[in-house]
């Protein structure tokens, strides 16, 4: 094939399907910087596709639908033991029983307002990008509007979030159980191959299901479908568009990929000058002074982190929403697809 043939379809319109919902994504990205509010806490929520071969490519097969719960349960204050233990505390020393279940009480209400906060920012960026993406203009008071969308679908998009986590869960269960019953019966060779076998059988399932709650998420929040429905049309959207579903799932892991790059490369520049104050105040003998740098250099570093994690997610949300608004409405042809056809010619 020849190069100018390869060179007119990089500059050709081939590309322009993601290129301007990307640059779309980004725009509103940076115009509007209250959505990284939201980003921030929809970043908690990580999964989909991305989790599914983070945990398949780390071999973490053995996490939980709900980790912190299930270490909480490992500790035995749910068992019949512990229950006797606590009852025992409330007539031994009923003070300390009161305030160890009024801290627990609390830490469990400051959790409950944790999810209910993670599930609202999700739904209120794709509610506002979604907005603005239509609008085409800026709207006032954002983010109460996004919290408004998110306490009126909070409860689909949460059932579609633990949806997508229990799919997960079950895939990685369904791979990891007859590894531990042939674990002794068969040799470590034959074990790795009948983990890659049922990898490749159960997580592009998995990753497949994971579209399917991304566009059904977009169907309740931007159509207003209830549950069942906005899962039938997430799945027939994803049937019509799985190869660009696919295409631009490729392309937001390339991106998240320099993105991650570029802030460890920012990290590691902006420590030396720091580790450099630090080691100039602690051979000064100033002590208040070292412990400043330190102090001022992980604020830096929780600010980078923070609101680069921020920003990526909303990008994302923002992209993943102009990509379902794109196909409701005109409808796309894949990379894949064009280039056949081209080839054809």
């Amino acid at each position: 094939m020849p190069a100018s043939w390869w060179i007119a379809i990089c500059h050709s319109n081939y590309m322009s399907f993601y290129r301007n919902i990307l640059k779309q994504a980004l725009s509103i990205t940076w115009r509007y910087k209250y959505l990284w509010f939201f980003g921030l806490f929809a970043t908690l929520i990580s999964g989909g596709e991305y989790e599914v071969i983070t945990r398949g490519l780390t071999g973490d097969t053995t996490q939980n639908l709900f980790p912190n719960l299930s270490r909480l349960a490992e500790t035995g204050i749910f068992s019949r033991n512990g229950l006797a233990n606590i009852g025992q505390l409330f007539r031994n020393d009923p003070f300390t029983a009161i305030i160890s279940t009024l801290v627990s009480l609390i830490i469990l209400a400051l959790v409950i307002f944790l999810i209910w906060l993670i599930i609202v920012s999700q739904t209120a960026l794709v509610n506002n990008s979604a907005e603005i993406i239509s609008n085409k203009k800026e709207l006032p008071s954002g983010v109460k509007r996004g919290v408004a969308a998110g306490v009126k679908y909070f409860w689909p998009i949460l059932g579609l979030n633990i949806i997508i986590k229990a799919i997960i869960c079950l895939a990685f269960l369904l791979i990891s159980l007859p590894i531990i019953f042939w674990a002794t019966k068969i040799s470590p060779p034959a074990i790795a191959a009948l983990y890659i076998i049922l990898f490749l059988i159960f997580v592009p399932l998995t990753i497949v299901l994971s579209f399917v709650i991304k566009y059904a998420i977009c169907y309740v929040v931007i159509k207003g479908s209830n549950f069942i429905n906005a899962v039938k049309e997430g799945w027939q959207l994803f049937t019509k568009n799985w190869l660009i579903s696919i295409e631009m799932a490729f392309i937001l892991f390339f991106i998240n990929f320099l993105v991650g790059l570029g802030i460890i490369l920012a990290i590691l520049i902006l420590i030396v000058p720091f580790l450099f104050l630090s080691l100039i105040f602690y051979k000064a003998i100033s002590f208040i002074g070292f412990w400043l740098m330190i102090i001022i250099g992980l604020v830096v570093l929780l600010a980078i982190i923070i609101g680069g994690g921020a920003a990526l997610t909303t990008f994302q949300t923002v992209s993943w929403t102009g990509l379902f608004i794109e196909l409701i409405s005109r409808g796309g042809t894949s990379k894949i697809e064009r280039i056949v056809e081209k080839w054809k010619k």
